[in-house]
């Protein structure tokens, strides 16, 4: 089944990096028996600014009300057979300081959580932007956004 949000080209997908005390938020994602984590966020709509997008898909997806910041990196992701062209843009984002996330409306978000540094590099992500997030947790984020090219993995 072809999956119809890749039919007009390539989908625009906006993504909070929010971190609090040294970790990063993550969303939990379940889908065909897999677990794995993504950025919080989600697909841009037509006549939607990013940080509109932003804004909606973190309450849709944690019921966290957000205050998008600067573009911390972009990357893409593009399929090998060509199917499927993703382009991210992670946003840092703030959050009030006790605020939780809680399941909100997507069924594949089955939770959101807070992970440190230290435990990205074993957490399945996609894209797979555990040293990116890693480093810009550690070191801070470049002034100037780098772009990490085609992330797709098999």
């Amino acid at each position: 089944m072809t999956d119809k949000r890749y039919s007009q080209g390539p989908r625009v997908r906006v993504a909070a990096v929010i971190v609090r005390d040294d970790t990063v938020l993550l969303a939990e994602h379940r889908k065909d028996g897999n677990t794995y984590y993504l950025l919080p966020g989600g697909g841009v709509g037509r006549g939607e600014t990013l940080r509109d997008a932003l804004t909606r898909e973190l309450w849709e997806e944690t019921r966290l009300e957000i205050q998008p910041g600067r573009l911390l990196f972009l990357c893409e992701s593009v399929a090998p057979d060509q199917s499927r062209h993703i382009i991210q843009l992670a946003f840092a984002a703030d959050i009030a300081k006790n605020a939780q996330p809680a399941p909100g409306d997507d069924p594949r978000v089955v939770a959101a959580h807070f992970f440190p540094v230290k435990a990205l590099a074993t957490l399945p992500m996609f894209p797979p932007v555990q040293k990116t997030l890693a480093a810009g947790m550690n070191n801070g984020f470049p002034d100037i956004p780098p772009s990490l090219g085609n992330c797709w993995t098999e």
